[in-house]
């Protein structure tokens, strides 16, 4: 008979599991150590398994138990989960924030952001998506994602709003062996192989943004990039927040490939992104003002 069990019993499991004995988890739950004891002798009563070992000084969970700690935890957490969901009717705090970032885009100040919201509304949970181009876009354009962080104005939606928010600095770079890292700028990269990342979404097809010449590799990401242009493969466009290191320590070498910026680097503006007339609840608020100020727009300010 399993309709005695109780969350109470489950969170006692927990406990003893995660400070190592009945006292701590007492300490803990700021209950009687008897009434510890008694918990999880009913829980395995009503399990009829044996959670602990009592043999030695400390109780071990058995392999039952270590099985069944992991459900416990699974069970609390959806717990928590509806209710913050029921709360949400209430309050109208969101349960979940959805952003779309470029990345192309610093994430240290993003971050920021989030912790703001993390430490004003530490029951909202985040749903951060890493969509280079037209991602973020797209996603807040079809409503998967509230937000968006991306770079370049050249990518435009009449029916989102883009806000700027600073913008990321691109250097042309390329492996210290590479022949382009031993030529005197500005050089000449129409006949060298050009590393991109390519846009997921058909927001700028047929357009290829970054290629310096005729010659190119297309992958999704800028791991796969900065890879392959540092095995001396090719040269590409990377942001210097993620270069700066692999520069100093002589992992990659800045070039100044004619016609692009000025010693090879280029600025690009950063925008947030967020449909016109989207509801801003208390969180989404929050984000917005930890990124932009304290202004909201006219049409999201809080009733």
């Amino acid at each position: 008979m399993l309709d005695g069990l109780t969350l109470d019993q489950l969170r006692v499991l927990v406990a003893i599991a995660e400070t190592g004995s009945f006292r701590a988890a007492a300490g803990r739950l700021q209950r009687a150590q008897s009434a510890i004891s008694h918990a999880v002798a009913s829980l395995e009563a009503q399990l009829g398994v044996l959670l602990f070992d009592r043999s030695g000084y400390r109780p071990s969970l058995t392999n039952e138990g270590r099985t069944l700690l992991a459900d416990a935890r699974r069970v609390l957490a959806q717990t928590e989960g509806l209710k913050a969901r029921a709360r949400s009717f209430t309050t109208g705090i969101e349960t979940t924030l959805d952003i779309a970032v470029d990345p192309f885009v610093d994430f240290a100040r993003i971050a920021e952001a989030f912790r703001a919201v993390y430490e004003a509304f530490p029951e909202v949970g985040m749903r951060i998506r890493t969509l280079p181009l037209g991602g973020p876009l797209v996603t807040v354009r079809d409503r998967g994602s509230l937000f968006g962080v991306s770079v370049s104005d050249e990518i435009r939606d009449d029916a989102l709003t883009m806000e700027a928010i600073g913008d990321v600095m691109l250097y042309a770079v390329a492996a210290p062996t590479h022949a382009l890292a031993r030529e005197q700028p500005p050089v000449d990269v129409s006949d060298h192989l050009n590393i991109v990342v390519v846009d997921p979404t058909d927001v700028t097809a047929g357009v290829d943004y970054g290629v310096g010449g005729p010659k190119a590799w297309r992958v999704d990401d800028l791991q796969t990039k900065r890879a392959l242009i540092m095995a001396g493969i090719g040269w590409g466009n990377m942001p210097a927040h993620l270069v700066e290191a692999d520069i100093a320590e002589g992992r990659l070498s800045r070039i100044a490939p004619q016609g692009i910026g000025k010693d090879g680097a280029t600025v690009m503006p950063v925008y947030l992104i967020y449909r016109q007339g989207a509801m801003f609840g208390p969180a989404a608020k929050c984000l917005w003002q930890a990124i932009l100020g304290d202004t909201l727009p006219p049409d999201h300010e809080a009733t």
